[in-house]
C-alpha cells in the first residue's frame, strides 16, 4: 500500500512539473509582416541593383536587372544603384519600402542641379541689393532716378531667379518618382515655390519665396 501511494506522488509530481514547464516555454509572438510587390522602371540599357540598407560592400544584391526591376520583398529600407552607359560611377538613391509601389527612376543632371543651386543662391542676393538700391534711389525722388531703375531690374531679376533656381535645383536631383495609378499609394508631391512681398523694416519692403520640395 505504501509502495502504490509512493508511485502515485511520484506521478502526480511529474504531471505538475510537465504543467509548469509548457506553460513557461510559450512560443514568442512577432507581428506578421506581408511582403509589398515592387516595380522599378529605368531609361534602356539601365543596370539596376538593389541592396538591403547597410549591407557591408560586395555583398549580393536583393535583386539585379535591367532596365526593369520587378520583385516581391519584406518592407524595409533599401539602397538602388543604377548605371547607364557611359557612367563613371553607380547613382545610389535610397528606397524605403512600406507597401507595394511603382517607380520611375529619373537619373537628373548634375549641370542643371549646378546651375539651379547658383541661381537659387544669386536670387535672394540680387532681391536684397535691388530692395537696397530701390529704397536708396527713393530717397529724394522715385520718378526720375538711374539708381531706382537700376534697383527695380535687379529686384525683378532677383525674383525670377529665386523660385526658377530652386526649381531646376530640386526637379534636377537623383530620385524615384512614384507612379499614383490609384492601386499603389499616394503620388510624390510636385516642387511649388511660392514668392510675395515680405517687410524690410524702416519702410522699406521686398520679395521673398517659399519652396517646398
Amino acid at each position: 500500500m505504501n509502495a502504490k501511494l509512493a508511485w502515485g506522488c511520484a506521478l502526480s509530481t511529474l504531471i505538475l512539473a510537465g504543467k509548469a514547464h509548457a506553460q513557461s516555454a510559450a512560443p514568442q509572438l512577432y507581428p506578421q509582416q506581408y511582403m509589398a510587390h515592387i516595380s522599378i522602371q529605368a531609361a534602356p540599357s539601365t543596370e539596376l541593383e538593389i541592396v538591403p540598407a547597410g549591407a557591408p560592400e560586395g555583398s549580393s544584391p536583393a535583386m539585379r536587372c535591367t532596365e526593369h526591376c520587378d520583385f516581391w520583398t519584406l518592407p524595409g529600407k533599401y539602397t538602388l544603384y543604377a548605371r547607364s552607359h557611359g557612367d563613371d560611377e553607380p547613382k545610389r538613391v535610397s528606397l524605403r519600402v512600406k507597401q507595394s509601389g511603382r517607380f520611375i527612376f529619373q537619373p537628373g543632371n548634375e549641370e542643371e542641379r549646378s546651375a539651379g543651386l547658383l541661381l537659387g543662391i544669386a536670387g535672394p542676393v540680387a532681391l536684397l541689393a535691388g530692395s537696397i538700391m530701390l529704397a536708396a534711389g527713393c530717397q529724394h525722388s522715385c520718378d526720375d532716378s538711374s539708381l531706382t531703375t537700376a534697383g527695380l531690374a535687379t529686384l525683378v531679376a532677383g525674383a525670377v531667379a529665386t523660385p526658377l533656381g530652386w526649381v531646376l535645383f530640386a526637379n534636377s536631383r537623383t530620385r524615384l518618382q512614384r507612379i499614383d495609378d490609384g492601386g499603389y499609394g499616394a503620388a510624390e508631391p510636385q516642387t511649388q515655390v511660392r514668392v510675395g512681398v515680405v517687410g524690410l523694416g524702416l519702410g522699406g519692403f521686398g520679395l521673398g519665396a517659399i519652396g517646398k520640395f
